[in-house]
C-alpha cells in the first residue's frame, strides 16, 4: 500500500510542477505519469531489498539517476513544435525535472520517514 501511496504522490507532485513550468501536451502529461510510475516503483522496490546502511548508500546516486532517466524520456516529447527542447539541450526540462523530483523527495520524506 505504502508504494502505491509513494507512486501516486509523485505523480501528483511530479506532473503538477511541469504543467505549472509550462508541459502541458496531453502527449508529455501521458509520458509523464508513465515515467515517474515507473521508475518510482524501480526505485523503491529495489530500495526496499537493501538493508539500512546499503539503502542510504543507494538512495541519492539512484534518485539522480532517476532524474536523468526521466529528463531523457521526457524530452522526446517536450516538443512545442519548434524543437525548443532539443535546440537547448534541454536544460530548462532539466532544471524543472530535479525541481520536481526534488519536491516530491522532500515531501516523501516528510510524510513516510
Amino acid at each position: 500500500m505504502q508504494f502505491a501511496l509513494a507512486a501516486g504522490l509523485t505523480i501528483v507532485v511530479e506532473t503538477a510542477i511541469l504543467m505549472v513550468a509550462g508541459y502541458r501536451t496531453w502527449r508529455f502529461v501521458v509520458v509523464c505519469v508513465a515515467v515517474n510510475l515507473a521508475t518510482n516503483l524501480t526505485l523503491n522496490v529495489g530500495l526496499s531489498f537493501l538493508g539500512t546502511s546499503a539503502y542510504y548508500a543507494v538512495l541519492y546516486p539512484a534518485e539522480v539517476a532517476v532524474v536523468f532517466v526521466e529528463w531523457a524520456t521526457l524530452r522526446l516529447v517536450a516538443d512545442d513544435g519548434r524543437s525548443v527542447a532539443w535546440r537547448s539541450g534541454g536544460a530548462r526540462l532539466l532544471l524543472f525535472v530535479f525541481i520536481a523530483n526534488l519536491a516530491s523527495f522532500l515531501l516523501g520524506v516528510a510524510l513516510f520517514w
